[in-house]
């Protein structure tokens, strides 16, 4: 264990908050680049996985038999905002498939950005299940299961083949016995697997080099161009994840979980990460997320976000700037 990193949250000079914060980077060949706080203690990835969780579309053929776009491909990975052109994205691919919004098994949800909640709510809107930032990734689980014959009712179980698969080509990623592993569910009702970070940091670095066996190497190149290629379907206005990818220009993959995770990989430089903000924060993964990039040399990339992301502040309801958020590094790191 080293000294985990902190996100202080300071107003009028003085640090009113503390986020702490655990990760690592690992080549693919399992070396370790940099560490930080616990990077064996258990984790849920959560939405960060859906790269992962979407690997049986491209593989299984579903992608091709349904002729899919990119946007498409991309949004399947997705924890998007919800905005008109997220829902009619869904919508579209969901009647291609002989399916409706009522199919999905993700729940029911506001959009997810706060402007975004206001403004459906001053439209006398309410939850649906399209504008869960997770409907994405369920049209292209029930994609699978149309192609494959499977049962599209219960696809999110636990024991449905789907959910069978996903843990089986999770088990190859990364090399731990996933069955075992502490199982959740997650927020849109899949399961979701509890592996040490270095384990998650590990297994994104292969997957972004394509280091899987056939045919889960080409289906993963294919979804990190499509991600990579359509940043907006993988967030959305306003959203970090967006932003990163643009910096990017190709060579980023990078993806937020719920509870304060990122996972992520750079494939032209060999290398994936995981983190974790030990309170759930979003606002400290968000920070964390940029400081471990720019700790690894991609100053280019991170110099390329917008100032509010790459330097937050605190703001007053006038919108006066009254404090910010930095990154504090133990003096062992």
């Amino acid at each position: 264990m080293t000294a985990p990193w902190s996100v202080e949250v300071s107003r009028g000079g003085h640090v009113e908050s503390r986020h702490l914060g655990h990760g690592v980077v690992m080549t693919v060949s399992g070396e370790i680049m940099l560490a930080f706080g616990q990077i064996d203690r258990p984790t849920f990835p959560r939405s960060a996985a859906k790269w992962v969780q979407g690997l049986p579309l491209v593989a299984s053929g579903a992608a091709d038999h349904f002729q899919l776009s990119t946007e498409e491909l991309a949004i399947a990975c997705a924890s998007h905002n919800g905005e008109p052109d997220h829902c009619q994205t869904v919508l579209h691919w969901l009647t291609r498939l002989g399916l409706s919004e009522a199919d999905l098994e993700c729940g029911l949800s506001w959009p997810f950005t706060e402007p975004l909640r206001l403004q459906a709510a001053a439209r006398g809107e309410t939850p649906r299940a399209v504008t869960h930032c997770c409907s994405g990734k369920h049209a292209g689980m029930l994609s699978v299961c149309v192609h494959k014959g499977w049962p599209t009712v219960g696809y999110t179980d636990r024991d449905h083949p789907l959910q069978r698969q996903i843990v089986d080509v999770m088990t190859h990623l990364f090399g731990a016995v996933v069955e075992t592993a502490p199982c959740g569910i997650d927020g849109c009702s899949v399961p979701t697997y509890a592996l040490p970070l270095r384990t998650l940091a590990h297994g994104f670095a292969r997957l972004g080099a394509g280091a899987l066996d056939a045919p889960w190497a080409d289906a993963a190149q294919r979804l990190l161009r499509a991600q990579v290629s359509a940043p907006w379907m993988v967030a959305g206005t306003g959203r970090i994840d967006t932003a990163l990818l643009l910096a990017g220009q190709g060579r980023l993959q990078v993806k937020m979980g719920a509870e304060g995770v990122y996972c992520g990989a750079l494939p032209d430089r060999g290398l994936g990460f995981a983190l974790k903000c030990e309170d759930g924060a979003l606002r400290g993964s968000e920070a964390l997320i940029v400081a471990l990039l720019d700790a690894i040399g991609e100053h280019p990339l991170i110099s390329a976000l917008p100032d509010a992301m790459r330097q937050p502040v605190v703001r007053s309801a006038h919108g006066t700037v009254v404090g910010d958020l930095r990154v504090s590094f133990p003096e062992t790191w």
